[in-house]
């Protein structure tokens, strides 16, 4: 399943001062690369772009409306459900008198961006919209139905932008009659804080539309990293056989809290199962369905996040997925250990839980090295130091250790 680790590569080796200095000189000279690389078209757009109207008040949909009001845009927020509009006005306002009360806004400026925000359950008003972006459950039907809406209700100008996290640019492009306009802009979680975002170029995408799509992210404050269209992009196609060797851990009997603390240790900012929980077993459940009619799958693949998805474990909004959640605690949940057992009993997978902290670092991050490879070799990244720029700033990949491509290169 794996390739051969580089001989001069340590998994658990602790990081010494003069590697870390390396590693930051790299990342440093890789955002150089990525700003000023020729993959990008050199088009100037007269087109100005002030509206900009997000689709789907949920998380992700609120946090790119909040990146939108501290760009200065006039943000429109659409929801066809008044109740989830109603809760993502309330998320905004949440997080912008929390940023109020912390000094990190004054009066008047938490004042304006309150004034630059419309929202709306009604499709005729998006008519004024130069940039849109769909951020609404991950299933392509769906996503489809939004973009033939978008194109009947915008202007002919407006570029369309999706926020899917791995389904087909192309395909959702196809049900609109312009898909020169549709491009991918995946933000990772959360939206207004995380400082990337990956572009994904569609087969008939212009090279004006990349070009605004680029303006756009460099206004709401990220750094854009061109992405090939395939399933996943650079980060969930590489982050899908992370998690897919988190599970085969758990079926051989390794206890969640066990994998969290490795990965911790070697560096991550949180562990993939407590980051699971934080997404939702659901949500990750429906990308894993809509990737098994991509994709050929062992009936045990990834198995225990479906069946923790299936008993309602659905991570913190339910109160318990990995872990118990109490609050803002989280607790080792024993009854997990049952349910892991339970999978493998019924899939034939013998129990090894006694593996060492190295060995689980290693069965996990070695994916993201021999994906990351492959993702390269197709010409999905212009450059390896892109893919360690989206691991590092979007998926929490210790920065001390360069990312994983760099670590391929036999740097400890």
């Amino acid at each position: 399943m794996h390739t051969t680790t580089p001989p001069a590569f340590n998994w658990h080796q602790p990081v010494d001062a003069a590697q870390r200095d390396a590693a930051a000189a790299y990342l440093t000279q890789a955002r150089q690369h990525t700003w000023q690389g020729n993959e990008w078209p050199s088009i100037i757009s007269t087109q100005p772009d002030e509206a900009l109207a997000v689709i789907g008040a949920g998380t992700m949909g609120t946090g790119i409306a909040l990146c939108a009001l501290a760009a200065g845009y006039v943000t429109h927020l659409f929801d066809v459900n008044n109740e989830a509009l109603d809760r993502g006005v309330a998320r905004i306002h949440a997080s912008l008198n929390n940023a109020l009360a912390r000094g990190k806004l004054t009066p008047e400026a938490h004042h304006e961006r309150l004034t630059r925000l419309r929202t709306h359950t009604d499709w005729q008003c998006l008519q004024n919209c130069d940039v849109v972006i769909e951020a609404v459950f991950e299933n392509m039907r769906i996503k489809q139905e939004v973009m033939a809406q978008l194109h009947a209700h915008c202007p002919s100008h407006t570029l369309l932008i999706s926020n899917t996290s791995t389904l087909d640019i192309d395909v959702m492009a196809s049900a609109c009659g312009r898909p020169d306009q549709v491009l991918g802009m995946h933000f990772l979680t959360p939206a207004h804080i995380t400082p990337l975002v990956e572009v994904v170029k569609g087969r008939l995408t212009s090279d004006m539309s990349l070009s605004r799509a680029r303006e756009v992210a460099k206004r709401l404050g990220k750094l854009p990293v061109l992405t090939g269209n395939c399933w996943g992009f650079i980060g969930n196609r590489m982050f899908e056989g992370y998690l897919r060797e988190v599970d085969a851990l758990q079926l051989q009997g390794v206890r969640a809290e066990r994998i969290d603390h490795a990965l911790e240790q070697f560096g991550f900012a949180l562990g993939p199962c407590r980051t699971l929980d934080m997404a939702g077993t659901d949500l990750v459940s429906q990308v894993l369905t809509e990737r098994a009619l991509k994709f050929e799958q062992d009936p045990a693949y990834r198995r225990i996040t479906y069946r923790l998805a299936e008993l309602g474990r659905l991570g913190h909004k339910s109160g318990r997925g990995h872990y118990v959640y109490d609050g803002k605690q989280r607790h080792p949940d024993p009854d997990l250990q049952r349910i892991c057992a339970e999978e493998a009993a019924r899939f034939g997978i013998a129990q090894n839980p006694d593996v060492s902290d190295a060995h689980i670092v290693q069965q996990c991050v070695q994916p993201l090295i021999d994906e990351g490879q492959r993702v390269l070799a197709e010409g999905m990244a212009s450059r390896a130091s892109d893919i360690d720029l989206v691991w590092v700033l979007g998926y929490g990949f210790p920065a001390e250790r360069g990312g994983p491509m760099y670590m391929s290169t036999s740097h400890p």
